[in-house]
C-alpha cells in the first residue's frame, strides 16, 4: 500500500484493509485502515483522471469538508496504476434509515445536499440529460426482452412513452448519475454523498428522479418500509418545492425506475422486474400527463400478464410477441429519427 500510494506518506506499520465494493471488469473499492489513516481505495480498469478532477473542483468549492453536505476528499491518485485514495465517510446509507424507522430523516438528508449542491460552479462532465437516458433505454429494453418477452414488450412502450414526451428546459448543472438511497449516507450532522464515477452534466430532476425510484424500488421489495418510504418521498418533496419541476421530475423517475429494473436481471424474481416496470409506466403516463404522484401500491395489477392470458401455444406466442417489440422498437427508433430531421 504504502509503494502503491507515495502520496499518502505511509510507513510499514500494521493494516487493516477490507473489500467494500467490486464490480466486475470495471473497479473494486478498499477500506483501508492505516498509519491512523482511514480512507477508501479505488481501482479502476480505465482511467480515473475525470473522477480525480471531480474531487479536486468539489474540494475547492468547498464540499469536502468536516461538516456539513459533502463529499470525499481526494487525498492522492497514481495514473499509472488507476489508484486513487479519497477520505472515507462514515455514515448509515439513507436505504437503510428506511428500514430503522428514520424515513422523514432520509427525505430531509438528500433535499438538504441538492439544495446545497444546486448552484455548485462545477463544469465537469458528459451530457446526462433526456436525450442521453433515451439513447439508454434501447439497452434495457433488450435487457428486459431477453429476460422475458413480454417484460420486454411493456418496457419498450414505457420506453416509447418517455420518448415522445416532451420536458421544458431545466438549467443544466452537475449531477452525481447514480443517486441511489445506498449512496447517500446519513454523517451525523449532514448528507455525504459516495461513488460519484457516473458524474455529468443535466437537469437536477436526474438524481432527484433517481433518488425517488430507488426508494421505489425499496417499497416494492420490503412491504414493511412502504410507510417510511412515503415519509421520505413526502419530506423530500416539501423540501424541493420550486426546485424541481413536477412533470420533469415524474419523467426521470420513470425512466430510473425502468433503468433499475435492467439492472442485473438474472438476479432478481421476474415478478419484482415486472413490479418495476409497472411502476415506471405509472409514472411515464403522469409525466405524458403533468403530475405527480406519491402513493406506493402493494399489489399493484401486472398488466404484462393480460399478454399472455389467452393460452395461445408457446411457440406462437412467443412468435407473436416478438413481432410486437420489433414493432414497438421500430416505432421508437422512427420517432428517434424523425426528431433529429
Amino acid at each position: 500500500m504504502a509503494k502503491a500510494l507515495p502520496g499518502l506518506g505511509l510507513d510499514d506499520s500494521a493494516m487493516g484493509i477490507r473489500l467494500c465494493g467490486y464490480t466486475p471488469g470495471k473497479r473494486a473499492t478498499l477500506e483501508a485502515h492505516v498509519c491512523g489513516l482511514h480512507f477508501a481505495v479505488k481501482a479502476y480498469t480505465t482511467d480515473p483522471a475525470s473522477e480525480a478532477s471531480l474531487y479536486k473542483a468539489l474540494g475547492a468549492v468547498g464540499l469536502a469538508g468536516e461538516t456539513g453536505p459533502r463529499v470525499p476528499r481526494l487525498l492522492t491518485w497514481v495514473p499509472s496504476l488507476r489508484l486513487m485514495a479519497i477520505s472515507w465517510l462514515e455514515g448509515t446509507p439513507v436505504n437503510l434509515l428506511l428500514s430503522c424507522g428514520r424515513g422523514q430523516r432520509a427525505g430531509e438528508l438528500v433535499a438538504d445536499f441538492l439544495r446545497r449542491t444546486v448552484s455548485v460552479p462545477v463544469t465537469l462532465g458528459p451530457p446526462l440529460g433526456r436525450t442521453e437516458l433515451c439513447a439508454a433505454m434501447k439497452r434495457w429494453v433488450a435487457r428486459l426482452f431477453a429476460m422475458n418477452p413480454t417484460l420486454g414488450i411493456h418496457s419498450a412502450e414505457v420506453a416509447t412513452s418517455l420518448h415522445r414526451t416532451e420536458l421544458e428546459h431545466s438549467p443544466t448543472r452537475l449531477v452525481h448519475g447514480s443517486f441511489y438511497a445506498r449512496h447517500i449516507l446519513d454523517t451525523g450532522d449532514g448528507p455525504g454523498v459516495i461513488d460519484w464515477q457516473r458524474f455529468g452534466q443535466g437537469p437536477l430532476e436526474v438524481d432527484a428522479g433517481m433518488f425517488l425510484a430507488t426508494i421505489s424500488r425499496i417499497a416494492l421489495r420490503h412491504e414493511d418500509v412502504t410507510a417510511e418510504a412515503e415519509s421520505a418521498e413526502k419530506a423530500f418533496l416539501a423540501l424541493t418545492r420550486g426546485l424541481v419541476d413536477e412533470n420533469a421530475l415524474a419523467w426521470y423517475r420513470a425512466a430510473g425506475l425502468l433503468r433499475l429494473s435492467a439492472r442485473r436481471t438474472k438476479r432478481r424474481p421476474l415478478a419484482e422486474l415486472r413490479r418495476l416496470v409497472n411502476e415506471a409506466a405509472r409514472f411515464a403516463e403522469f409525466a405524458s400527463a403533468g403530475g405527480v404522484v406519491i402513493s406506493y401500491p402493494v399489489n399493484g395489477l401486472d398488466l404484462v400478464d393480460t399478454v399472455t392470458s389467452g393460452g395461445l401455444p408457446d411457440d406462437t406466442l412467443l412468435m407473436i410477441l416478438t413481432i410486437i417489440f420489433l414493432l414497438a422498437l421500430g416505432s421508437y427508433f422512427l420517432g428517434e429519427l424523425s426528431k433529429r430531421l
